[in-house]
């Protein structure tokens, strides 16, 4: 579960420089250095209820059976084949008697699986549903972020309004992978901007997801030691559901930015009573 790592960032923001300049320095200076963070995973659901799917895995991995662990085979050359659920079990091109479910690891970090022409990096787990086959995806949050957010790898954001988009998506990554929709995935992937590999994240943007790296809004007290994160949304985006929507608009953010607002200050606005926490991972 999410945990309090340090002081509430919100209080602590107004001391230092503006976030992309030094919170992050200031922050880890003032934590233990002997913390341990791990990094969570996200489960984005990639196909639901098909008949099928083209899956094409380029380079080494291995099959895995996820319900017992067991290593079913390692290949070390790709394969691209139209997978289907069976009544005797999976059908990749070969069959899988008995397999109702897989799950494809990567053998090498280059190693990378297409379904449908869209192409994910990661673990791949393949599900008979009753006939109908679904495909998860799992990867870190923070590779998470790097693609959900290529959309505004391009756009003329300034870096404090930019930072605060990379906290309220990580926060609501966050949320999701500690409180998924199914036991076996987080969210949709479509759900939170999720398409793969489209752009790896460059410039302003890589430079905000490292330099906000593991800072979470949370709506817990400061004596509560659980960050408690939630699903956020900007005014205006198309509803999604159960998120929470901010009081102010992106270009809102955007403007407070041209004036001189750091990220905490225009994320104190955006969700009033807010904190932003320096999070660490736990088991």
């Amino acid at each position: 579960m999410l945990m309090r790592l340090g002081l509430m960032l919100a209080a602590f923001i107004p001391y230092v420089a503006p976030l992309h300049s030094g919170v992050w320095d200031s922050m880890t200076t003032y934590v233990s250095k002997s913390t341990k963070t791990q990094q969570p995973t996200i489960k984005p659901l990639l196909v639901h209820d098909r008949i099928g799917v083209i899956l094409e895995v380029k380079g080494k991995y291995k099959i895995i059976d996820p319900h017992t662990g067991k290593h079913i085979s390692t290949r070390f050359a790709g394969k691209r084949k139209f997978i289907q659920a069976t009544k005797e079990g999976l059908k990749w091109g070969e069959e899988f008697p008995g397999l109702h479910q897989i799950l494809i690891v990567p053998d090498d970090k280059t190693t990378t699986t297409i379904v449908d022409g869209i192409e994910y990096p990661g673990l791949i787990f393949v599900y008979d549903v009753d006939g109908m086959i679904s495909v998860v995806n799992q990867i870190p949050v923070e590779q998470f972020l790097s693609y959900s957010l290529s959309q505004y790898q391009k756009q003329q954001i300034p870096q404090e309004a930019l930072a605060a988009v990379v906290i309220a998506a990580r926060t609501t990554a966050y949320y999701y992978a500690e409180h998924p929709k199914s036991e076996y995935w987080s969210i949709e992937a479509q759900q939170l901007g999720y398409q793969g590999i489209p752009l790896q994240a460059t410039g302003g943007l890589a430079k905000q997801i490292e330099g906000t790296r593991f800072m979470v809004m949370s709506t817990s007290p400061i004596s509560d030691e659980r960050i408690r994160a939630f699903p956020a949304i900007w005014k205006g985006d198309p509803s999604k559901g159960d998120m929470i929507m901010s009081q102010i608009t992106l270009p809102q953010a955007i403007d407070l930015a041209n004036r001189g607002e750091n990220a905490a200050q225009i994320l104190g606005k955006a969700y009033p009573g807010i904190r932003i926490e320096l999070m660490q991972y736990l088991d």
